[in-house]
């Protein structure tokens, strides 16, 4: 089984150092990138289902376990607006969520229980998720924990590859996926 995860472009409030709101999700103009869906079933979060299944012309399997990252309360706030203390403990503490937001615990363990379910009996298959959720896969399968999540990289618009072969493995990270 090789598993082709997509990391989306950055919404572009990122670039503002505003957190995305929970449908903040960047158009995906066609490219490059969706050759790699045009075969093999696509799965996403349920948050970019609409926009997956718009840019691939196909109907995605939507999954709960792949949405990107909910912030909560910090959903369209400016990082400068932000309590310090508060920052200092998202940036550092996995299990800190902004109030009615997620962790990274969380995160990690959402997407654990959806690699440990992923059908691996498929030759191929493309997943179209938040950088964030890609790096959460890459690590479980590399048997991390939410220590090593600094550790890693996983950029926007990237191809990262995993396969399944009695467990699952890391093939490639980092590939350039033009969207």
């Amino acid at each position: 089984m090789h598993l082709t995860c997509l990391s989306l472009p950055a919404p572009d409030c990122l670039r503002r150092a505003i957190i995305p709101a929970h449908d903040d999700l960047p158009a995906l103009p066609p490219g490059q990138a969706a050759r790699w869906c045009t075969d093999t079933p696509v799965t996403c979060g349920d948050d970019a289902a609409t926009r997956v299944g718009c840019w691939t012309g196909r109907t995605p399997l939507p999954h709960p376990a792949l949405r990107a990252r909910h912030h909560g309360a910090w959903q369209g706030r400016a990082l400068r607006d932000l309590p310090a203390q508060d920052m200092a403990a998202w940036i550092t503490d996995p299990h800190f969520a902004p109030p009615g937001g997620e962790s990274l615990r969380d995160v990690l363990a959402r997407a654990a229980a959806w690699l440990s379910c992923c059908p691996t009996d498929r030759g191929e298959m493309a997943l179209v998720a938040d950088a964030l959720v890609i790096r959460a896969l890459v690590l479980t399968t590399l048997g991390a924990d939410a220590a090593a999540f600094a550790a890693l990289d996983i950029a926007p618009c990237t191809r990262t590859v995993l396969t399944f072969h009695n467990r699952w493995r890391v093939r490639e990270t980092g590939g350039i996926a033009t969207f």
